[in-house]
This record gives structure tokens, sequence and C-alpha cells, in this order.
């Protein structure tokens, strides 16, 4: 009973949280929403220029064996799938038609974050898999044409490289993304609470 008691207490003298505006959660939103646009928007930049750069060395190389014809296909469609989902998810994360009804824009920005999250994880750990065949087939032909120290040296770099961002560099990256857009949800669940508080 003192337990029941101390805990009502508790519940009667807690504090509530300070009343924000709806202008500054919009800015504050709109400014988050902006910075992850920009981020996927470079990342875009980055991925067509990789696309480009691929491009030119399969045209221009005079590749002997089917393997490095196969590996050029497989890692250049790797960067159009990336390309592809990078883009959708910009013009996604871009759409304002949600913003003047925050239930549906919380809602929105869930599935969001759903998607995303099946994307960096489950989708990710398939894109590496064909990113890392395709190197490896990559290094069937350049096996032959440099000593075979310096064909490993580079193998073992690259995959060292492919694991690194694996298993480092995505995890960081799906959390700040995790971070950011748990943020933005945050901010409109609480701007709604205070408008059905408001009007109760």
């Amino acid at each position: 009973m003192k337990d029941f008691e101390a805990l009502k207490d508790i519940w009667h003298n807690q504090i509530t949280l300070p009343k924000v505006s709806e202008e500054d959660v919009l800015i504050k939103l709109r400014k988050t929403k902006n910075g992850f646009a920009n981020k996927l928007m470079m990342e875009l930049m980055g991925i067509f220029l990789a696309i480009a750069v691929l491009m030119y060395v399969w045209i221009s190389s005079p590749f002997k064996m089917w393997t490095t014809h196969l590996a050029m296909l497989i890692i250049i469609g790797c960067c159009f799938y990336y390309l592809y989902v990078q883009l959708k998810d910009y013009f996604r994360i871009k759409d304002d038609t949600l913003l003047n009804k925050p239930k549906d824009y919380i809602d929105y920005l869930k599935k969001y974050k759903s998607d995303r999250y099946k994307f960096n994880t489950r989708k990710y750990n398939i894109y590496t898999l064909f990113l890392s065949l395709g190197f490896l087939l990559y290094f069937v032909e350049i096996a032959f044409l440099v000593p075979v120290w310096v064909a490993a040296i580079g193998l073992i770099f690259t995959l060292s490289w492919i694991l690194f961002c694996f298993f480092f560099l995505m995890k960081r990256y799906i959390r700040k993304e995790e971070s950011r857009l748990e943020d933005m949800i945050a901010n409109l669940e609480r701007l709604e609470k205070q408008f059905k508080t408001e009007i109760n």
C-alpha cells in the first residue's frame, strides 16, 4: 500500500513535457528530412559516377575471359540496383504531401523506416554477396595478367574493404539513419499527443 501511494505521488508530481509549437516541429522535421535527402543525393551522385567509370573500363579494356565480362555485368547490375533503390527512397523522403496530416505522416515515416531497415540489412546482404562474386570473377583474369602475389594482394584488399564496409561502416550507417528517422517520428508523435491533450 505504501508503494502504491509513492507511485501515485510520483504520477501526480510528474513533470510534464513543455509544449512545442507546430512551427518549430515542422522546421526541425524539414531540416532533418532535407539533411537525409541530401545524404541520399550524395550517394546517388557517387554511385552514378561509379557506374560511369565501370562502363568506361568495361568498354575500353580488352578483356579476354568470359568471367571478366560476367563480373562487370554483375558489378554494374549491383550498382544500377543500388541507384534505383536510393533514387526511389530519395523521392519518398522528399514527399511533402502528408506533412499537414501528422497521423498519416507518422504512419508513412514508420513504413519508410521499416523499408529502409530491410534494404540496409537483408537486401544489403544479398547486394554484398553479388558484389563480392563480381570481384572474385574479375580477379580470375587479373590473376593471369599480373604476378600471383599482386593478384592475391588486390583480392585480399578488395575483400577486406567489403568486409569492413559490411561489418563496421554499414552498422554505423544503419544506426545514424534509424536515429534520424526515429527523431522525426518522435517529434511528430509528441506534437500529435499535444493536439489530442488540447482538444480534450
